[in-house]
């Protein structure tokens, strides 16, 4: 049973398309690659876009169009999305932002896997041991048991970068440890020159995060959105913040 990207080969409104797990638009050249982990296509995976389902459209509504907090929960909390799709692409289109994961799928040639559901979400059942598809700890440990049991999409990544030398900035949306370092690194050995920057997971889960700000005494948003914008220490960096000021964002809002 093969779990594939949900986004692998897609296609969104305003010429909005996906070529393995990478948004590819017309609209714009993108000069920004945001670079995730995997979005598994599972049916409690409610997610409509890349990060659809955390804090990083709301927060980029707070910082590229509201320039103040004004939204404080994840995307999928709200009922219509907040912000709606079409907003989501027109914001990419002004930020000239493109996206991909490191995994196109996993378990691919595995007749044993079973899907499991409990309280609403799906768990991958391998070997006797069970898995969040979700979780990057979970996917770290499919990889490690077996590594063919995970299709890295690095190639191609690697291949769209070098189409696009426009792109000098990318920013993975987790600590570079374990197997995301080791194809990192091929990256980066392929085009020495892009910059790749580790930014605080939009999930705002982790102690990191609580420890610097206190994250669960004042909500998660306003941390996160301080380190997205002006984290200078420890083992993440930030939105470079020229390109910020550069899009109308006031970092002293934030």
């Amino acid at each position: 049973m093969k779990i594939e990207h949900k986004f692998i080969d897609s296609e969104f409104e305003k010429n909005f398309k996906t070529e393995n797990a990478i948004l590819k638009h017309k609209l714009d050249k993108a000069e920004v690659l945001i670079l995730g982990t995997f979005n598994p296509n599972l049916k409690s995976n409610k997610a409509d876009f890349f990060y659809g389902r955390n804090y990083f459209w709301t927060g980029f509504k707070n910082l590229f169009v509201e320039n103040k907090i004004i939204y404080h929960n994840e995307r999928l909390e709200y009922c219509p999305y907040e912000p709606t799709l079409s907003e989501i692409t027109d914001i990419c289109s002004k930020l000239k932002l493109t996206f991909s994961d490191l995994i196109l799928s996993i378990f691919d040639d595995e007749d044993k896997l079973k899907i499991k559901e409990k309280r609403g979400k799906e768990y991958l059942v391998y070997n006797e041991t069970e898995y969040n598809p979700i979780s990057d700890k979970d996917l770290e440990k499919i990889n490690k048991e077996k590594e063919e049991n995970v299709s890295w999409n690095t190639e191609n990544i690697i291949k769209f970068l070098k189409d696009n030398k426009q792109i000098k900035k990318v920013y993975f949306t987790r600590r570079a440890t374990n197997c995301w370092l080791k194809q990192l690194k091929k990256i980066k050995k392929e085009i020495p020159d892009i910059k790749i920057v580790e930014i605080y997971t939009p999930s705002a889960q982790g102690g990191a995060l609580h420890q610097q700000t206190n994250l669960y005494g004042e909500g998660k948003m306003k941390p996160l959105l301080k380190h997205w914008v002006h984290n200078k220490s420890g083992n993440y960096g930030c939105l470079d913040n020229n390109w910020l000021i550069k899009n109308k964002v006031n970092i002293n809002e934030f």
